[in-house]
This record gives structure tokens, C-alpha cells and sequence, in this order.
């Protein structure tokens, strides 16, 4: 099997149904995880910034999601492993979960926390920094819907609690990857509103408008972040840490420590527990192992 053939089948795996109609969405962008991986590994040194983070304000308690900072720590430890440099991204509700990740997984890798209050300010700091990068990458990071307000997949305005990183997503000429599952996330403005419509339920109202040059589509956020290591390992065989990071068991000890550490909360049932999206490991691992088996079988 080709190195295309191999990497469309990952996005396959990736896309699988969770019920919000990752299938269906991922139609209109196939191609797009081979996009992203030639993108980033066709450079000698990428300069990325990688922005995850989902507030959960009704879970009890309120913290980030489990989806997201997963699969934004695995990127990160893929693109120090290919000899890039790389930067996570997140706001001060979802600092807790994203720094529980990063000692978990990549414990190398600086953070930048942007504050609700006072983002202007924070923001006219950072930016010269981020419009010199090669990439953005936004892992299940909520954007603006039309009416500007970021929502979550009920349709409930979060802007309390999101600071809008999206301003640092379009900054600049970096090339940007989006990843999402649900339509509310960075980068997918680049579906047909019509699309999101009518396979998402709320879509209309949740629908990111923010676009991409490249966006991936996942059952979960996290699969299509593992999906996207998985194709840099199969463009760079030669860097061995990267099939490593593909281990189920990688993951799992990342989703622990951020439920353990930092009370990380399921996005679809709102509690503190290690699942990602309603789905118990054993069902959530099942992609990820088949994600790995592809790689190793290369």
C-alpha cells in the first residue's frame, strides 16, 4: 500500500462515528491530513504553536475537557521529535488541564496562558512572536460562530470563559490546521454551512466560521491529532519516537494524569473521569490501537 493509500485510511480511522457526524463531515476535506503532514514534515525545523482547550462551565466542577489537550501534547512531543519547536496554547479556565498534560507528555514543552481579563494587553505581547511561525495548529479549541459568540455543542455562548484565540490562529501567514469533531471548533469554517446544518445537530448556530488550510475531522479531536502523528511517522520513518508516541498506553497515562491531576471533565458527560466524549477507554482506545497497528504494519 502508498504512503497516500496509508494515510487516507488513518483519517478513515480517525473519522470514525460518534455520533456527530464526523463521517459525513469529513467528506468535503479529504486529503487534508496528507496536506498537513507534508506540510509539516517537508520542513527541516517547523516553528508551531499548537492551541487546545475546552472549558466545561457546567460540568461539576468546571474545567477543560479531556478531548483537546491530549492530542495538542502528542503534536507537540511529534514536532520536538522531527527537531521543530513548538509552543502549546491555552486560556486561564483550561491552564490547570493543559499544564497536567504537557508534565505527562511532553514535559519540555512551554506554555503561553492568555487571560480572560486583560487580553488585549497579553495579546499585543505575543503576537509579534506568533505571526514569524511556519504553523498553527488549533486541537479542539472553540472559535466564534456567526454571531461572534464561541458555543458549545448544546449552543450555549462560553465566552465567559474562552479567551479568543482565535485572533492568534489567523495572525500571520503560518500555514494553520484545524482539528475538530463537532462543528464549533478553529478551522471549520472551511465545511459548507450547509453541511454542518444538517449532520450536526445545532450546527447552524455553532458552526465555527474561522477556516483553515487544512482541516481534520475526527470521531474525537484527539484521533485525528493521533492520525496526524501517525502520517509523520509513515512520511518520516527514520524518527523513531514518533510510532512511540502512538502507543494506546501513551494516551492513556496522559488521560489519568489530567482527569487525576487537574479534575479534566468528558465533554458529553460533564464529570471528571477518564473517557473522552462519552466513550469509556476501551471503546475510545479501539481507533487509537488501529491508528498504531497501520503505522507499525508500514
Amino acid at each position: 500500500m502508498r504512503v497516500e493509500e496509508m494515510v487516507a485510511e488513518l483519517a478513515r480511522v480517525a473519522a470514525q462515528e460518534t455520533g456527530r457526524g464526523s463521517e459525513a463531515l469529513a467528506v468535503p476535506v479529504a486529503g487534508s491530513l496528507l496536506t498537513a503532514a507534508r506540510s509539516l514534515a517537508g520542513r527541516p525545523t517547523p516553528d508551531a504553536a499548537v492551541l487546545t482547550g475546552f472549558f466545561i462551565p457546567a460540568a461539576e466542577p468546571p474545567a477543560a475537557e479531556t478531548d483537546g489537550p491530549i492530542g495538542a501534547v502528542q503534536l507537540a512531543a511529534a514536532l520536538r521529535a522531527l527537531g521543530g519547536q513548538v509552543r502549546l496554547v491555552t486560556d486561564a479556565p483550561c491552564a490547570p488541564v493543559v499544564s497536567a498534560a504537557i508534565a505527562a507528555g511532553a514535559p519540555d514543552v512551554p506554555l503561553d496562558v492568555a487571560p480572560l481579563t486583560g487580553y488585549d494587553q497579553w495579546a499585543a505581547k505575543v503576537l509579534p512572536r506568533y505571526a514569524r511561525l511556519s504553523h498553527v495548529i488549533a486541537c479542539e479549541r472553540v472559535g466564534p460562530a456567526t454571531d461572534g459568540r464561541p458555543r458549545n455543542m448544546r449552543g450555549e455562548d462560553i465566552g465567559a470563559h474562552t479567551a479568543p484565540l482565535d485572533r492568534l490562529f489567523t495572525a500571520g501567514p503560518a500555514f494553520r490546521i484545524g482539528i475538530g469533531d463537532g462543528g464549533n471548533e478553529l478551522g471549520m469554517g472551511r465545511l459548507p454551512a450547509e453541511l454542518l446544518a444538517r449532520v450536526v445537530d445545532r450546527g447552524e448556530r455553532i458552526r465555527c466560521e474561522v477556516g483553515c488550510e487544512a482541516l481534520l475531522v475526527g470521531g474525537t479531536s484527539n484521533w485525528a491529532a493521533a492520525a496526524l502523528v501517525g502520517a509523520l511517522a509513515l512520511l518520516r520513518p527514520e524518527v523513531t519516537a514518533l510510532r512511540d508516541l502512538l502507543r494506546p498506553e501513551w494516551s492513556y497515562d496522559v488521560l489519568t494524569a489530567i482527569v487525576d491531576h487537574a479534575g479534566a471533565v468528558d465533554g458529553v458527560r460533564r464529570r471528571a473521569e477518564p473517557s473522552v466524549d462519552g466513550l469509556d477507554w476501551p471503546a475510545y482506545a479501539e481507533p487509537l490501537a488501529r491508528i498504531a497497528e497501520l503505522v507499525a504494519a508500514a
